[in-house]
């Protein structure tokens, strides 16, 4: 009888390499600005070589565009995993927005400690990239709730809706947890925060079960 050998696979560190090149460079940012973080810079403080960090990104304009991109997923990862774990379609609706309103000043200390290291000839691209930014988060978060409803509707316990009203209902409860947390923590309203989105998560709830 021959043995067979089991073929032996050999893990890629691709994606372990990228994550900490990624968490580096954001590192640098936030201390020294985007502006004023070179290739150079990158690789020292990720232990590598230049050249070696060109196999994964081309100029410092990838790493700036990853870093973004891994912020939003990161972001929706976060968002989903806590959905995922809630019981209630009332309950995950208002899951997330709890944790969207914790990973939003959470990230926002971030972006804003980034800004004021910019200097004047950056913050128009900075701006710009704020809003790049806001568009896919809003597109993730308009997802994760499209995926709550669905599978509301899919189980019976919400009523049938048409993906116009899907997406609508998507962007109203997106829009309400950031006027909620402009309102509350850049203008000072009085309001509890924890109940204003508890009653938004209700209102939510009670308009899809008509």
């Amino acid at each position: 009888m021959h043995s067979v050998m089991a073929k032996t696979v050999v893990p890629n560190n691709d994606d372990a390499v990228q994550e900490e090149i990624l968490r580096v460079a954001l590192k640098l940012y936030k201390k020294h600005g985007p502006g004023n973080v070179t290739m150079d810079d990158v690789a020292n403080a990720s232990g590598r070589s230049r050249t070696s960090l060109y196999y994964y990104y081309k100029n410092r304009d990838e790493i700036f565009q990853a870093v973004m991109e891994k912020i939003a997923h990161d972001v929706a990862v976060e968002i989903r995993n806590a959905v995922t774990n809630a019981d209630t379609l009332e309950d995950k609706i208002y899951v997330f927005c709890s944790t969207k309103l914790k990973t939003s000043e959470e990230w926002k200390k971030v972006l804003s400690a980034m800004w004021q290291s910019a200097n004047p000839d950056e913050k128009p691209r900075h701006m710009q990239m704020a809003g790049t930014l806001h568009k896919k988060l809003m597109h993730h978060e308009s997802n994760i709730i499209n995926e709550i409803v669905s599978g509301a509707i899919a189980g019976g316990h919400v009523r049938h809706i048409t993906p116009v009203e899907q997406d609508t209902l998507a962007f109203i409860i997106s829009c309400g947890i950031r006027g909620i947390r402009n309102e509350v923590y850049e203008h000072a309203d009085p309001h509890d925060i924890r109940s204003s989105v508890r009653m938004l998560a209700h209102m939510a709830i009670s308009w899809l079960k008509g």
